[in-house]
């Protein structure tokens, strides 16, 4: 099996990735015809961190906020012709704690929203090496919450490769019907990370603007090519 040590030793914080409760953000666009929900962790939205290097306030470790992953894949719905709103939801505080009345405290907003297209990409913070059981169950169960209302939603296997929880979500999508994106290959390329640009190894082995493009682009022609949006 293998393992890739930034999955079981990613030293970015899990915990206080934005500041404030500003774990939703919403990006409206008037007369959209397509709504999207990003439930991710920092390499959907990070805010700043200037103890990490960080001054951002996107996915980390894009050079801008329009080359995140997030703002690609909406620019890529853009140019089909679509209007979109947007809302992303750094869900890290749930994800390392497992607690599942966050979701109606924190993150309720975000199921409110309505969504008719669910990005999830998440389960680095997730303590997987002594957790990967009891995170599952709950994995399948936020996925639930949010997708209640009948919304298409992808699900993407980790940055950096962990195989049996890789494996897991496969399977999930397979089971339940939704749409699934491999992704677990990219964290073992450098040219799809930040190598270089940081001094903090954490945020250096997040993916850099060529990984956030390469991730947009798999999500994209997964769901244009599955769902009738």
């Amino acid at each position: 099996m293998k393992v890739c040590k930034h999955l079981l030793r990613n030293d970015v914080p899990a915990e206080g990735q934005l500041k404030g409760g500003d774990n939703v953000s919403f990006d409206l666009t008037d007369g959209a015809d397509l709504k999207i929900l990003f439930l991710g962790n920092s390499i959907t939205r990070h805010g700043v961190n200037e103890s990490l290097g960080w001054f951002g306030d996107w996915g980390m470790a894009a050079s801008e906020k329009e080359r995140d992953y997030v703002h690609r894949l909406v620019k890529l719905f853009e140019d089909t012709g679509r209007k979109v709103s947007f809302c992303t939801a750094n869900l890290s505080d749930w994800e390392r704690t497992r607690d599942m009345s966050l979701l109606e405290t924190e993150y309720r907003s975000a199921r409110e929203f309505g969504a008719e297209l669910i990005i999830v990409r998440l389960g680095e913070n997730a303590g997987l090496a002594e957790n990967e059981d009891a995170f599952e169950k709950c994995y399948m169960d936020m996925v639930g919450y949010f997708s209640a209302d009948g919304a298409k939603v992808v699900l993407t296997d980790l940055f950096w490769e962990y195989e049996p929880f890789d494996g897991f979500v496969k399977e999930l999508a397979k089971e339940r019907g939704y749409i699934f994106v491999e992704l677990h290959d990219l964290g073992d390329k450098a040219e799809m990370k930040a190598v270089g640009r940081f001094s903090h190894a954490g945020v250096d082995a997040h993916p850099g603007d060529a990984g956030m493009d390469e991730i947009a682009q798999r999500i994209f022609r997964a769901a244009a090519g599955s769902t009738k949006l």
